[in-house]
């Protein structure tokens, strides 16, 4: 079992690298299932004992945090429903992990994300897209003095690390009914989400225990953004 107490995460595997990239290259259900045992071997339970091991450890920057180290749960499933899909490949040729807030794991809930590619480490926080309810709610969150000021400066400490990207505008026009006079909130209140994320090449300490203090600082430093949405936008269900 991946979540035993005497299991500790140690990294992943170069074989874990070896298979995401084949299954780039070979994208279809004969090889996939020729190999279902390297998978779940070579890539879940590793991801199972990082989630069990960094759910503990952003517990003390984001309490409420739910990991759960079951696929279809913090372990993205790896079969693509190609019906709404960009390509038409059965699987997805990366490892996603999620960590979300509130008892169900939803599609717009808010969380941390982990995405291991066979070049890339994708690293993101906050919540993708609003539903309606919680777009009405950060609107009035960035409109209102306080929470707009605080928002501004958590953003202007994250914006000091140029390795570190925020979602931009999506709407055109400042909502009606709200009245924004810095331009910094009048952009803020266009999103229709809010995200911090990092892209990088492997790091070595993808291989080694070490990977949990180096996307552990990462998603600290994103923490106070994490929270403020969790304070301002999603303190009651949406």
């Amino acid at each position: 079992m991946v979540n035993r107490k005497d299991i500790q995460f140690e990294g992943f595997f170069a074989e874990t690298i070896f298979f995401l990239k084949n299954l780039r290259e070979n994208n279809n259900r004969e090889w996939f299932l020729a190999r279902k045992k390297d998978y779940y071997k070579k890539v879940v339970q590793p991801a199972g004992l990082l989630v069990v091991e960094m759910g503990k450890m952003l517990e003390n920057v984001s309490p409420g945090i739910q990991a759960d180290p079951r696929i279809s749960r913090s372990i993205c499933r790896i079969y693509q429903d190609i019906r709404f899909a960009k390509d038409q490949n059965p699987y997805r040729p990366y490892l996603g992990i999620w960590f979300w807030q509130g008892m169900r794991r939803e599609k717009r809930s808010p969380g941390y994300y982990f995405e291991l590619r066979p070049e890339r480490l994708y690293l993101s926080a906050g919540a993708q897209t609003f539903s309606r309810k919680a777009l009405h709610s950060f609107r009035e969150a960035v409109a209102t003095p306080k929470s707009g000021e605080e928002l501004l400066n958590i953003i202007s400490k994250i914006q000091k690390n140029q390795n570190y990207e925020l979602n931009k505008a999506y709407y055109k026009n400042t909502p009606e009914g709200f009245q924004i006079s810095k331009d910094e909130l009048k952009e803020i209140i266009r999103f229709n989400g809010l995200t911090v994320s990092q892209e990088m090449p492997l790091p070595p300490e993808i291989y080694n225990r070490n990977l949990l203090k180096l996307v552990f600082n990462i998603y600290k430093e994103w923490s106070p953004l994490y929270n403020w949405l969790i304070k301002n936008v999603y303190t009651e269900k949406q």
